[in-house]
């Protein structure tokens, strides 16, 4: 057994044995997850046939154990270690990469905290909301092993449909010491109407705040979603949000930041045997109007990266600027040379300066089911020297059959093939992606 291996059970043996003197076992829930990919990744940052560094045949095994435990009083424990394997030799200390276990998730939560009708949860959680358009992805860098932020989050039951979420959280806790400032906070107010008495819709309205000390950045987002599923089969989903403050700021140069963004799909189910869902979307992320000017239209991805647009195009976006050399290793930059404009951590998809029309079909009959999506890309705005907007055709198909109710087998294929803007700097060579997957849960 490899080190990790020994050190995963020594902890998880640690922990189950220290509480049974003190709490009953049958108030502790235990958990845990296996996942087994198999990779074949193909140019997906450089679109280039002629290179090999972003070719990838790889085995992906994700393990994870968690432990829920009931105190009473409203007062709960959760803990969960995580370990991957993702290629072994890998110098870097990050919690994605290889043999190294890690704490995903460790929280107390309290019920009606001091009688209130308020939920108090404080340390490591997930912060997942809508679709993920800008609230999902913390810690997300090289694959979303994990999506944890370090955080306090108070919730207010203001009726049993109506819930007010106040945030503090880190997503990147870098130094200790504030001296030089490096921390990525994120802090706001989410509020949630599950039904609203008008519409008959889900309603969610947030303001939101980021910070990047490293870079000065300190933007002020607000926005608004509304979703629904309707008798006669059709459903929607409909997010907009706007952008201010500081996109950077160095000694006396400010940037100023006036971004929006928006995320819309709309689909209708079919009452036949097998279930099918038509659907269609449409994404916009802008871009920035004048390179050369003091304000910043480029969407800030906030924590919506990874899961919502599909494996392969999270890829495509991948931070991979090297400040240190001036270098990168993503054709992005040759394309849309500010693509990470508003980002410190490599290994992040920082979506923007992004349209993206798509349409597509899901399904499932029995243990079985699929979804298919075809996608048009489009930059927002067109960047020297491509000078041209058309970014490429994106295809995603994704099958998935549950074997039992932990057990399921599952695969991945996408193609994304360039278009002119990308073609305009020799980047004409398709990029793919195929995973199978086996996944366990107990």
């Amino acid at each position: 057994m490899k080190t990790t291996g020994k050190l995963l059970v020594m902890i998880l043996s640690a922990f189950l044995s220290m509480p049974a003197y003190a709490i009953d076992v049958s108030k502790i829930d235990f958990g845990g997850q296996v996942r087994v990919r198999g990779y074949q990744l193909n140019n997906m940052w450089d679109f280039n046939d002629d290179t090999d560094y972003d070719d990838w045949s790889v085995f992906r095994i994700k393990s994870s154990l968690s432990a829920k435990v009931d105190l009473g009083d409203g007062v709960t424990g959760f803990v969960q270690f995580t370990n991957q394997t993702y290629g072994e030799g890998i110098s870097d200390a990050g919690d994605n990469t290889s043999n190294k276990v890690f704490a995903d998730n460790a929280y107390i939560q309290v019920n009606n905290f001091l009688d209130l009708p308020l939920t108090l949860k404080v340390g490591r959680q997930n912060l997942m909301y809508g679709s993920g358009f800008v609230l999902f992805d913390g810690q997300s860098q090289m694959a979303s092993t994990s999506v944890y932020f370090d955080a306090v989050k108070f919730t207010y039951h203001i009726t049993d449909t109506i819930l007010l979420d106040a945030i503090y959280a880190k997503d990147q806790e870098n130094n200790r010491a504030d001296n030089p400032k490096d921390d990525i906070t994120l802090s706001g107010i989410y509020l949630t109407v599950q039904e609203c008495p008008i519409m008959k819709s889900k309603n969610e309205l947030y303001v939101l705040r980021r910070q990047d000390d490293t870079m000065g950045k300190d933007i002020g987002m607000v926005g608004f979603r509304t979703s629904n599923k309707l008798p006669v089969g059709l459903d929607y989903s409909l997010e907009m949000a706007y952008q201010t403050g500081d996109a950077w700021k160095m000694g006396n140069d400010t940037m100023d930041q006036k971004a929006f963004g928006g995320k819309f799909e709309a689909g209708l189910t079919l009452d036949m045997p097998v279930k099918t869902r038509l659907f269609a979307g449409y994404v916009i992320n802008s871009g920035d109007d004048d390179p050369t000017d003091d304000e910043n239209n480029r969407w800030d991805v906030f924590y919506g990266g990874w899961p919502q647009y599909g494996d392969l195009l999270a890829w495509k976006a991948l931070n991979l600027y090297n400040p240190s050399t001036n270098t990168d290793g993503n054709v992005l930059a040759k394309v849309d040379p500010g693509y990470h404009d508003l980002s410190t951590v490599v290994g992040e998809a920082p979506f923007s300066n992004l349209q993206m029309i798509s349409m597509g079909a899901s399904s499932s009959y029995k243990n079985f089911s699929g979804k298919l999506t075809l996608a048009k890309l489009y930059f927002d705005k067109v960047v020297a020297p491509a000078d041209d907007k058309a970014f490429g055709n994106y295809f995603q198909l994704s099958a998935k059959y549950s074997y039992s109710k932990a057990l399921s087998f599952s695969m991945y294929a996408a193609l994304l093939q360039p278009d002119d803007a990308f073609k305009a700097v020799g980047a004409d060579d398709d990029a793919t992606e195929f995973f199978w997957e086996t996944n366990i849960r107990f």
